[in-house]
């Protein structure tokens, strides 16, 4: 797990190795290891490495004996060993045991098409130093990071855009519609960013430009929901085979592994596996609340690690932890994304960390299988218009839907409130049902954070934006022929919108403390077998990820197959901001804010007067808010005269 950054000057100037080198070492976080340097008079690279395989060999950039092409790459290529032999077998000689010189002459042999070979999560950027020409790729579903920034001068890219603006050419400018976006969602459905004229090179795309070539940029892989004709149980046989498989290849490491384990089917399923293919006991790494015990899940966490005969590690972050953490999570994020569930991940992280260098997590399943209540209360909403086999994913007996609704909205309330809950999901669940509204509809009302989050932006920010509509960008997926079904529509959205955004929060949490996370479950082996599975098998009876716990069983616990409680880390932020309200107030209403003039400031006071708890819509805004301060205002008080984040806050 590594972080570069390119340039590649079209005006064919020489780029400058300070410079470059300034660049990339704003990623030393990402790669403590070592670094690297390639400079090619108007193309150069720079690199940080976090070494895992091959930790003499494996230094970067790395060039091709010939001296035509140089890599970067930043990720894990879990199916190295196998493709190292066929490479072997066709000529190619090895100067080491790393899967980047793997990588590095498989695109030599095959060019873009070596992507349909790689098992892995990565991003990497190849120069071809006699064609003049760069090429860029990110895994099938966004695991690692890129981003590009191009315009008739330069092109600059890198594993977070903090390294690509430390360039001062590049222009720090909000781009208010992603902010929109966010502010909407929690994430950004597509290739925007934060930062105008700065974009994600989306996932399952690769790119190419020349100093004679503009941009192109090609998408070479999707998924396709095709059920397969094939029984329950040899969905369930096959199932159980892949994934067992999937975390025995994210087992390759030359370097000490645990898992991080939530007490969920998924990372439980991870870490119960992961015991069986070690020949020592893993450690795991849990996480919990002290303020109520809804916010306390490791009693499933400690059942699963006494029956994978794990060591047990448990971290409980605090609500000083969480001011203390909030502005160096910004920075490590790039840009706000998803809920405040980063908290206490980026704590598990600094457990996992501060033991091992690898952690193996569950993160996807939800997405893959079908976990979400959101699902199933648009599927519901729906009904009426589905066909018979359609309408067997939702039939169930009355009081198993009540069961189920009562375990929801009991969470929801503790998160965020009796009224705001009532507002924004008792009302949908008993309104009437001959009121007939379309499919996006009700599931943009269900994935949405703010649904009017126009509203606490001000009157010019608003005008700025006049004839934006976020909505677009939001149902871009739904409306794509990727699947028919409506339940696979969603889990299709989710893939593609939604859990890029989990994922860029999974890989600046741990890379933030030089900690490598894999993602077994994203394995494409699974992520392409779970779309030929019908909905009426992956959620039978209404039961979330049924297939998935079926492969499961006698693997995993049954109390944690059986669970009905599923919660996913609540994080106590309505406890935290009820208790300190001048900590929002200092940086939400500060001079710098009013300023700027981004929010308006009667929108947020209301926010912080309401007798409803807010703490969602006044997260998103403090992570707006802060990110301003940060990356635009570079404000003294959260980062220093380079850009580097401080370690503690000038206002706490």
């Amino acid at each position: 797990m590594c972080g570069f950054v390119g340039a590649l000057n079209m005006n064919k100037v020489p780029v400058c190795e300070r410079q470059i080198v300034k660049m990339r070492d704003m990623l030393y976080h990402r790669g403590p290891d070592d670094e690297g340097l390639y400079i090619d008079r108007n193309m150069g690279l720079g690199f940080r490495r976090l070494s895992i395989i091959d930790l003499e060999a494996g230094h970067q950039p790395m060039t091709t004996a010939d001296g035509r092409y140089t890599i970067v790459f930043n990720g894990e290529i879990y199916n190295y060993v196998e493709l190292r032999e066929q490479l072997t077998s066709q000529g190619v000689k090895f100067k080491t045991e790393s899967d980047t010189e793997v990588l590095l002459y498989l695109f030599v042999t095959k060019g873009p098409t070596c992507l349909s070979l790689l098992n892995g999560m990565f991003a990497f950027a190849v120069w071809d130093k006699e064609k003049r020409e760069l090429f860029l790729a990110r895994d099938r579903l966004g695991i690692k990071p890129l981003y590009y920034y191009a315009d008739e001068q330069k092109f600059v890219f890198g594993s977070e855009v903090k390294a690509m603006i430390a360039d001062r050419t590049i222009k720090r400018e909000p781009n208010y519609q992603a902010i929109l976006d966010y502010l909407s969602f929690m994430y950004i459905p597509d290739q925007k960013t934060f930062f105008k004229d700065i974009y994600k090179l989306m996932p399952g795309h690769y790119a190419i430009i020349g100093e004679t070539k503009k941009l192109q940029i090609y998408q070479y892989w999707d998924i396709s929901f095709e059920y397969a004709e094939k029984s329950e149980t040899e969905f369930i046989e096959e199932l159980r085979s892949m994934v067992k498989d999937a975390v025995r290849v994210h087992l390759r490491s030359d370097v000490p592994l645990g898992c991080h384990l939530s007490g969920g089917v998924d990372s439980s399923a991870v870490t119960c596996l992961s015991s069986k293919y070690v020949t020592k006991p893993i450690k795991t790494f849990s996480g919990k609340f002290a303020e109520d015990e809804f916010y306390d899940e490791t009693k499933y966490a400690k059942l699963v690690s006494r029956h994978a005969n794990t060591k047990y590690l448990e971290t409980v972050p605090s609500e000083s932890f969480f001011k203390e953490t909030l502005h160096k999570l910004v920075w490590h994020m790039d840009e706000p994304c998803v809920g405040p569930g980063i908290i206490p991940q980026y704590s598990v992280c600094q457990l996992a960390a501060s033991n091992v260098k690898v952690a193996l997590g569950g993160q996807g399943g939800d997405e893959i299988f079908g976990g979400y209540p959101r699902y199933f209360f648009t599927y519901e909403k729906v009904g009426s218009s589905l066909n018979e086999e359609n309408e067997a994913v939702i039939s169930q007996s009355l009081l198993d839907k009540l069961a189920r609704r009562f375990t929801f909205i009991k969470g929801y309330i503790n998160q965020h409130g009796i009224k705001t809950t009532l507002e924004k999901i008792g009302k949908s669940l008993f309104e009437d049902k001959s009121q007939t509204t379309g499919f996006e509809e009700i599931w943009k009302k269900y994935s949405s954070s703010l649904l009017e989050a126009s509203s606490i932006l001000s009157s010019e920010i608003n005008e700025e934006l006049y004839g934006y509509d976020p909505s677009e960008s939001f149902f871009q997926y739904v409306r794509k022929d990727a699947a028919d079904n409506v339940f696979d529509k969603m889990l299709y959205h989710d893939i593609k919108a939604y859990l890029p955004g989990l994922l860029q929060v999974e890989d600046r949490t741990s890379m933030a403390v030089s900690l490598e996370s894999r993602v077994p479950m994203l394995d494409y082996r699974i992520v392409e077998l779970a779309a030929t599975i019908p909905p009426h098998l992956k959620v039978k009876g209404l039961e979330p990820k049924y297939i998935f716990k079926k492969a499961m069983e006698g693997l995993v616990p049954s109390e944690i197959l059986n669970r009905k409680d599923k919660k996913g880390f609540p994080t106590p932020i309505n406890v935290w901001f009820e208790k300190d309200k001048s900590f929002i107030e200092q940086i939400l209403l500060d001079q710098h804010a009013k300023k700027r003039g981004v929010f308006n400031p009667e929108a947020i006071r209301s926010l912080l007067n309401s007798p409803a708890k807010q703490s969602w819509a006044l997260w998103s805004v403090l992570n707006v808010e802060l990110w301003f301060k940060i990356f635009i205002d570079e404000n003294p008080d959260y980062v220093d005269s380079e850009g580097k984040v401080r370690e503690k806050a000038g206002i706490l």
